[in-house]
C-alpha cells in the first residue's frame, strides 16, 4: 500500500492563500462560539439568580470550555497570520539570498571569503525552519493546554463573583425605582 503525502510542497502564494482561507474559517468559527459563550453566561447568570446551583455549574462549565475553544483559535488565528508574514519575509529572503549567490562569486573572483556570507545564508534557511516546526509545537502545545480543571474552576469562580456582582447591581437598581414609585404614588394620594 502506497500511502500519500498529505503536505506535498507548495509555493508560497499557495500556502498564502491556504493560510488566508483557514484564517477566515477559524475566524467565523471564533464568532461562532463567542455567540455559544454568551449564552452560556447569560444562563448561568439567570441560574445563579434563580439560586439553581445544580445549572449554575452546568452553563459555567460549558461557558469555561467555550472560552477555552476561544482562546486556542484566537492563537490560532495569530499563529496564521504571523505564518503569512513569514512567508512574506521567505519570498523577499529569497531575492536576498539570490543576490549574496551573486556577491559571493564576485567576492570569489576578488579574493574575500565567502564561507562567512554562505554561514549568514545558511542561519537564515535555519532560522527559517525553526518559525516552522516553533509554530507546530505551539498548536500542540495549545492543545494540550485545554484540559486543565484547576483553571476550570477557577474560572466558574470568577464567573460567578461576577456574575453575583451584575445581579446585586440589578437589584439595588430595581430596589430604589420601587422605592420612587412608592413615594410617588403616596404622594399623589
Amino acid at each position: 500500500m502506497v500511502f500519500k503525502n498529505p503536505f506535498k510542497k507548495v509555493s508560497p502564494e499557495e500556502m498564502k492563500t491556504k493560510l488566508s482561507i483557514s484564517e477566515q474559517r477559524l475566524t467565523a468559527r471564533e464568532k461562532e462560539l463567542k455567540k455559544k459563550q454568551e449564552k452560556a453566561r447569560s444562563e448561568a447568570k439567570e441560574a445563579l439568580a434563580n439560586g439553581n446551583d445544580r445549572e449554575f455549574r452546568v452553563a459555567s462549565r460549558r461557558y469555561s470550555l467555550v472560552e477555552g475553544q476561544v482562546n486556542t483559535i484566537g492563537s490560532m488565528v495569530e499563529m496564521a497570520q504571523s505564518m503569512s508574514d513569514v512567508i512574506e519575509m521567505q519570498t523577499g529572503l529569497k531575492e536576498v539570498v539570490e543576490i549574496g549567490e551573486d556577491l559571493g562569486q564576485w567576492q570569489k573572483q576578488l579574493g574575500f571569503d565567502t564561507n562567512k556570507l554562505e554561514g549568514a545564508v545558511t542561519n537564515i534557511r535555519t532560522s527559517m525552519e525553526k518559525v516552522n516546526t516553533a509554530s507546530t509545537m505551539m498548536t500542540s502545545t495549545m492543545d494540550a493546554a485545554m484540559g486543565g480543571n484547576a483553571e476550570l474552576s477557577e474560572m466558574q469562580d470568577s464567573l460567578r463573583s461576577e456574575l453575583l456582582a451584575e445581579l446585586s447591581s440589578s437589584e439595588t437598581k430595581k430596589d430604589d425605582l420601587s422605592k420612587k414609585i412608592d413615594s410617588e404614588l403616596a404622594e399623589t394620594e
